[in-house]
């Protein structure tokens, strides 16, 4: 090969590992419209941060909470500390301006809580309201994909855990959320269907039930303690950057209060390798089996 021949060839691989490396390294910003599972501060946004980090990758976790460590300060209370793709929310102009204003990578939504997605005839111990009709829910969902994808985000849809005490009807919720997915992806915008990421909490935790229980796994009926935000997080860090987790080292747990603020002297708790090993392989299970 001539020298100026290997020069060019030379420059061509920095070229490309260049761009590589700066596309492995570009900051994504994920905005989780959630509830008190993901709270900035003391929810899933830390841990799934810290998986991140440990891979190299640069992914800002936001959400709509209005705290001192999230300077969004758009706050949904009035309708509730609930999932935000309730048909109220949906209809609410704010909601839409923060995800067209953000510059996210990724929005990530939850479908409603058991008691809203299960059917009213259906039996439901401590049922807190009346049921939402399917139809109503999706159309709450269009409603909020459609912004985010003429945004340039990718919509993630995350199956809500649930609380515990029903353990029986999680599959029929798990379920629902697979329908919510076919259908938001045969939606056309602007000519075109955009994926939707599909995270299956739900069955991770009901997984954790079994090989935990519920002291294990939950602090109250409806939130997991540290281990179970550090599973999900693991997941979510697992379906948005395609990365198995097995070869990520972070197991950092975020020990918090009732109000969700980090404990100054538990902030360097580790989970032990076992339940390490445990959530990164049923993570990665789930997601090289995906559809």
């Amino acid at each position: 090969m001539k020298p100026h021949s290997i020069i060019f060839f030379l420059g061509l691989i920095l070229i490309c590992t260049h761009s590589s490396f700066a596309q492995n390294t570009e900051a994504k910003r994920v905005l989780f419209l959630g509830n008190s599972v993901f709270y900035h501060r003391g929810g899933l946004g830390p841990s799934f941060e810290g998986f991140c980090e440990e891979a190299g990758l640069d992914y800002q976790a936001f959400s709509q909470r209005d705290t001192p460590a999230n300077t969004l300060g758009i706050e949904f209370l009035d309708y509730g500390r609930i999932p935000v793709n309730l048909p109220e929310m949906a209809a609410d102009d704010k909601i839409h301006e923060l995800i067209r204003a953000g510059n996210f990578d990724f929005v990530i939504l939850e479908a409603r809580r058991e008691s809203f997605l299960i059917p009213d005839d259906a039996v439901f111990p401590n049922r807190r309201s009346q049921a939402i009709s399917y139809e109503q829910n999706l159309e709450a969902l269009k409603s909020l994909h459609e912004t985010i994808a003429r945004s340039g985000a990718q919509t993630v849809l995350y199956m809500h855990p649930g609380r515990h005490t029903s353990p029986y009807i999680k599959h029929a919720i798990a379920q629902i959320y697979d329908r919510f997915h076919t259908d938001l992806e045969q939606i056309e915008i602007s000519g075109k269907k955009h994926d939707v990421i599909l995270v299956p909490a739900l069955l991770l935790w009901l997984d954790a039930l079994t090989h935990y229980g519920v002291d294990g796994w939950y602090v109250d009926e409806s939130h997991g303690n540290a281990l179970a935000r550090y599973a999900s997080a693991c997941m979510l860090y697992t379906y948005l950057t395609g990365n198995d987790p097995r070869d990520n080292t972070y197991n950092l747990l975020t020990e918090v209060t009732g109000s969700w603020e980090i404990i100054p002297d538990k902030e360097h708790i580790m989970a032990n390798r076992e339940d390490e090993g445990w959530i990164k392989n049923q993570v990665w299970l789930y997601y090289s089996t995906r559809k």
